[in-house]
C-alpha cells in the first residue's frame, strides 16, 4: 500500500492550447505538473550543490591529476 502523500492546491498558468490537448488525451495535469516540477527541484538543488562545492570538487580534481587516484594500484576493475 502507498503512503499518503500531503498535497496542496496552487494556481498555475498554462497555454490554452496546451491544456485543452492534455485535457482531450486524458492526461492528468496535476500529476505531470507536480513530476515536472519534482524534476526541476532536484535539477536545481544538484546544480545549487555543484556550485556551492565547486572549490573543493576543483581541489579534489588537481590532486588527483598531481598524484593520480588513490588505490589505483590495487583497483580490481580498470576503467579506460
Amino acid at each position: 500500500m502507498r503512503a499518503a502523500v500531503e498535497k496542496a492546491r496552487t494556481n498555475v498558468t498554462l497555454s490554452v492550447d496546451t491544456l485543452a490537448a492534455a485535457r482531450e488525451l486524458g492526461l492528468n495535469v496535476s500529476a505531470i505538473s507536480d513530476a515536472a516540477l519534482a524534476k526541476a527541484v532536484s535539477e536545481a538543488r544538484a546544480a545549487r550543490w555543484a556550485l556551492e562545492n565547486a572549490e573543493a570538487i576543483a581541489e579534489r580534481k588537481a590532486w588527483i591529476e598531481a598524484n593520480g587516484m588513490p588505490l589505483a594500484d590495487v583497483q580490481v576493475m580498470k576503467i579506460d
